[in-house]
C-alpha cells in the first residue's frame, strides 16, 4: 500500500521523500507506563508522549524541502505536532480514537493523556486540505467523532497484495483456511471450535492455519498448520496463493479489524469470505453475494454454520465464486487505488491553485 501511493504521487510530479523518522520511545516513560498498568492502575501512551512528538516533528521541518509545495503524510498522530508551512494531506487506516478503541483497552490509559492525543490530532486534520481513508467506514466515524469538514474527507479504498491468475483454481476441496498474525485477536479459538463442530456433520472437511498458531497446538483430525508465509519469499509466497485458490472458503472471525488486505486478496482468486458485520468489513464482501457476514463472529455456533452453508449450497456456493472473483477485481485492484489517490490529489491542487507538482 505504501508502495502503491508512493508511486502513484511520483506520476503526478517531483517527488521527496522525507523519512523514515521513527524515533525511539523514552524508556522512562515505556517503563513507567507499562508498570502502573500492570499494577491495575492507567498509564500514559508513551509511544505518542509530548516529547516524542516535538522530537518527530522536528525531524519533519528539519527534512522536508523549502521550495516544496504540498507534503503527503502517511499517517496521522506521529505527526500531529508538525506545523506544515503549506498544504497538507493525509491518509490513514484510521483515527488515533479509533486505533485505541479496536485495539487496545482504553480503561488501561489515563483518559488525559488519550484526550490530549485525540484533542491535538483532530485540529491538525482540521487543517488538512484532504483527510484520506481506506474505508467509508472509518471517515464516517472521523466526521463524526472529530467534527471534521465532510467535504474535505475522501475515502481512496485498498488493494491486495497478491496477483491475479488468469483463471479460478479451485477443484472442489473441502478445506477451509484460517489466516492470521495474531491467533486469539483474530479469533482462531472460536474457528476451532466452530470447526469441531462442523466435523460433526462434515467429518470429511478440513482446516489448514496459516500464520500464527495457538501455543502448544496439538495434532486434531482435519487440522493441518503451515506456519508463517512471508509473500517476500518466492516460494512461501507461491503456496500461499496457492492455498487461498484451493480452498472452500477462508474464515476471519475478527474481533479487532478495520479493513483487512487478506479479504480482499481471497476474492482476487475467487475465494469466499465467512466474517464480521463490523468494522469496514460490509465494504469488502457483500453479505450472501461474496461471502457471509455474521452479527457475532465470536460464537461458534454461527461460524460453524455459515462454513456448512458453503459445503451445502453448492449451485449459490458456485455464484458466490464468481461473484468474488469479480467485485474483488472491479472495485479493489491496485489501479483502482492509485487512481483514487491522483484524483484526491488533483482535487486539491486545483481547488487551492497550487502550482503544478
Amino acid at each position: 500500500m505504501n508502495a502503491a501511493a508512493f508511486s502513484a504521487l511520483g506520476r503526478a510530479g517531483a517527488l521527496h521523500y522525507a523519512g523514515p523518522i521513527n524515533p525511539p520511545v523514552i524508556p522512562w516513560q515505556k517503563g513507567l507506563s507499562k508498570f502502573l498498568r500492570v499494577a491495575g492502575s492507567r498509564g500514559d501512551f508513551f509511544f505518542f508522549s509530548p516529547r516524542r512528538l516535538e522530537t518527530i516533528a522536528r525531524e519533519v521541518h528539519a527534512r522536508c524541502l523549502a521550495e516544496a509545495h504540498l507534503d503527503f503524510f502517511h499517517g496521522f498522530t506521529p505527526w500531529i505536532l508538525t506545523e506544515p508551512q503549506r498544504p497538507y494531506i493525509a491518509w490513514s487506516d484510521c483515527t488515533f480514537h479509533d486505533y485505541i478503541e479496536i485495539f487496545h483497552r482504553r480503561r488501561q490509559f489515563r483518559n488525559q493523556d488519550l484526550e490530549r492525543i485525540e484533542r491535538t490530532e483532530a485540529v491538525w486534520l482540521k487543517n488538512a486540505r484532504r483527510v484520506l481513508f481506506t474505508s467509508e467506514w472509518a471517515a464516517r466515524r472521523a466526521v463524526s467523532d472529530y467534527a471534521l469538514d465532510a467535504s474535505r474527507v475522501a475515502c481512496v479504498g485498498i488493494f491486495g497484495e497478491i496477483d491475479m491468475p488468469a483463471r479460478d483454481a479451485y477443484a472442489g476441496s473441502r478445506e477451509f483456511a484460517f489466516v492470521s498474525t495474531d491467533f486469539a485477536a483474530k479469533g482462531g479459538h472460536t474457528v476451532l471450535a466452530a470447526f469441531r463442530q462442523l466435523r460433526k456433520r462434515h467429518p470429511d472437511a478440513a482446516l489448514i492455519v496459516v500464520g500464527d498458531q495457538p501455543s502448544g497446538a496439538a495434532a486434531e483430525p482435519g487440522v493441518s498448520f503451515a506456519g508463517f508465509l512471508r509473500k517476500e519469499i518466492p516460494d512461501e509466497y507461491a503456496r500461499f496463493r496457492q492455498i487461498l485458490g484451493r480452498v472452500r472458503a477462508l474464515v476471519n472471525a475478527t474481533m479487532s479489524d478495520i479493513s483487512p488486505l487478506l479479504l480482499i486478496e481471497a476474492g482476487y482468486v475467487g475465494c469466499p469470505v465467512i466474517s464480521s458485520r463490523k468494522f469496514a468489513i460490509p465494504e469488502l464482501i457483500d453479505d450472501g453475494r461474496t461471502g457471509l457476514l455474521l452479527d457475532d463472529p465470536s460464537q461458534p455456533n454461527a461460524v460453524a454454520g455459515a462454513m456448512q452453508w458453503m459445503l451445502e449450497h453448492a449451485g449459490e456456493y458456485q455464484q458466490m465464486r464468481e461473484a468474488a472473483w469479480a467485485q474483488a477485481r472491479g472495485q479493489h485492484s491496485k489501479k483502482q487505488f492509485e487512481d483514487r489517490l491522483l484524483s484526491c490529489l488533483s482535487e486539491v491542487v486545483s481547488r487551492d491553485g497550487i502550482p503544478a507538482l
